[in-house]
């Protein structure tokens, strides 16, 4: 008796199925089965329709593998449409975790056509057992959990709770199991390795949440619990010798040491993610460095004639419909379609403002660096930080509607004349970090403004890398009249004229002059004069040479 109420369950889902057969899923079928239904209903909380799909569902798995609708369409011989009627109950099902859901390699895609089902394996053993339905719960619902559990994984076995082959076998069951979620169908399209798939979910889950490249090495001490295999997969992948290279799923950004190689997603992995509605966001729009066109303020710059021709000209050619065409066209002529110019003269002739007019002008964003600061007092930094400026930059030019312009402000450290390298550890960093960039700019395919106030110290390696070299020569008497006119509108003509003769300022000086008369104002409410603005000028200059003819002249003057 003992025995027989063991099998209660069994027997109630083996008479379910039989008499299952060939129903045709009519109102008649559930009424002659509804005793045995009402067992099942009864013991898995849940309706006679539900019941009896766990039934069907729990016993044809056990015919073979999962089970998709046409294996119950045949069995019941039904007409398709009467078991959509079931969807609902199917969708229950899988949101309790009764059922678990696959995806067919069904060639006709249609909604619900492609499901594969498999009841839980706890509902299983304990229907097996006899034993009361445990809690049951979907571990993981989108690829995210996934992605999550994987690299949880890699954790465990970096921290030696599982070795390198448990990490496999669970690994491959997960992917197996989840081979629904379309980035796992999409990884599955290529030929890839385990070892691959798995370095490549982990730089995905790194990436989406918030790292744009991840240290090789550290990444591989997740994956192997032996040396030797690390060191063979990471040798294999410096040289190129690997799968996610050959796909151009993954880039690595380089470096002088093997343990610092760094690895990022490429576009072609970005748009794969696209597809799968994962969205890869990255900082680069917050960044303090990141300059948007609609901030910047309109200000009408004023330079010689030559001067105007040739900045006419890069700005022309980096509006949106031309630089696409003249990318086009060098592209077809076999020439480099980056864009490099190089604005060079002396401090505070304007340069810097250029650069943000031009963006404004051309709806172009500006990812700003400043170079002095980007160099490292540790050997070997240097290089790195300077390789990744450009990895950055490729990143945030694949992120933007329109080619952003990268600004290497202060270039002077990087483009001087370079030194004998034997003459110190400094001179060969300085000299390490030219030959990246040297290397950057002939592959460059986005649009670069360099400024520097020491164009006559340039190395000449670099004079044929810059198509645009635009020299800002310090304003002549007629051009600081104009500044002038143009900062303080009230002034005179002839007060102008006065200051451009007495004051051999740069734009950049004036600009110094206009603030402290704005403050003066605030502070004690009085209108600029012109003797507020020489003494203002006699204050810019370190020489007193401006200060005597400024008072002399005034004496006249005023």
């Amino acid at each position: 008796m003992e025995t027989r109420e063991k099998f209660k369950l069994l027997d109630c889902i083996g008479k379910v199925y039989e008499n299952s057969k060939e129903c045709k899923l009519e109102e008649s079928f559930f009424i002659e089965n509804d005793t045995e239904l009402s067992t099942l209903s009864e013991y898995f909380g849940t309706t006679k329709s539900q019941s009896f799909l766990i039934a069907i569902v729990f016993t044809l798995n056990y015919k073979g593998d999962t089970v998709d609708l046409n294996d119950m369409i045949e069995y019941f011989d039904c007409n398709p449409m009467k078991l959509l009627e079931f969807n609902e109950d199917f969708n229950y099902l899988q949101s309790k975790a009764y059922l678990k859901k696959k995806l067919s390699k069904h060639r006709v895609q249609v909604a619900g056509a492609n499901n594969q089902f498999t009841v839980n394996e706890k509902l299983c053993e304990a229907i097996l057992n006899n034993e009361p339905v445990p809690e049951l719960k979907n571990a993981i619902s989108d690829i995210f959990e996934l992605l999550e559990e994987i690299y949880e994984l890699g954790k465990k076995r970096n921290n030696n709770e599982i070795n390198t082959l448990g990490l496999y076998k669970l690994v491959r069951k997960l992917l197996e199991e989840y081979e629904e979620f379309t980035l796992i169908q999409k990884i599955e399209s290529f030929v890839l390795s385990l070892d691959d798939k798995l370095l490549y979910l982990y730089l995905i889950w790194k990436t989406i949440t918030g790292r744009e490249s991840c240290d090789v090495e550290i990444a591989l001490e997740a994956f192997f619990d032996r040396p030797t295999q690390r060191v063979n997969y990471m040798q294999d992948l410096l040289v190129g010798k690997n799968s996610l290279i050959d796909y151009k799923l993954i880039e690595l950004v380089s470096s002088n040491f093997i343990n610092d190689t760094e690895m990022k997603l490429t576009v072609t992995s970005n748009n794969i993610l696209k597809e799968c509605g994962i969205t890869v966001f990255r900082n680069n729009k917050n960044k303090d460095n990141i300059l948007s066109p609609e901030k910047i303020p309109a200000r009408k710059l004023i330079f010689s004639p030559t001067e105007m021709k040739q900045l006419y000209l890069l700005k022309d050619v980096l509006q949106p419909v031309q630089f696409r065409q003249t990318q086009k066209r060098l592209e077809e002529k076999n020439l480099p379609k980056g864009i490099a110019a190089l604005l060079h003269g002396a401090p505070g002739t304007g340069k810097t403002e250029v650069v943000k007019q031009i963006a404004r002008e051309t709806n172009r964003e500006i990812m700003k660096v400043d170079i002095s600061q980007s160099k490292s007092m540790w050997f070997g930094e240097s290089e790195k930080v300077v390789k990744k400026i450009f990895t950055d930059y490729k990143s945030f030019m694949d992120d933007s509607d329109e080619t952003p312009i990268l600004f290497l402000n202060e270039a002077d450290a990087i483009i001087s004349k370079r030194g004998n390298t034997s003459s110190s550890n400094t001179r060969q960093t300085e000299n390490a970090i030219q030959n990246i960039l040297l290397e950057e700019l002939e592959n460059f395919e986005g649009i670069l403004i360099a400024t520097t106030n020491l164009a006559h110290n340039l190395d000449s390696a670099f004079e044929r890398r810059f198509l645009f070299k635009i020299l800002f020569n310090p304003p002549d008497l007629s051009i600081r009249a104009e500044i002038w006119k143009l900062k303080l509108p009230s002034l005179s003509i002839e007060d102008c004229n006065f200051l451009a003769e007495n004051f051999n300022f740069s734009g950049g000086q004036i600009d110094n002059i206009i603030r402290k008369s704005e403050i003066n104002e605030i502070i004690h409410g009085e209108k600029v004069s012109l003797e507020n603005l020489l003494v203002f000028c006699s204050e810019e200059t370190l020489s007193q040479k401006h200060n005597e003819i400024g008072f002399n002249k005034l004496k006249y003057h005023v």
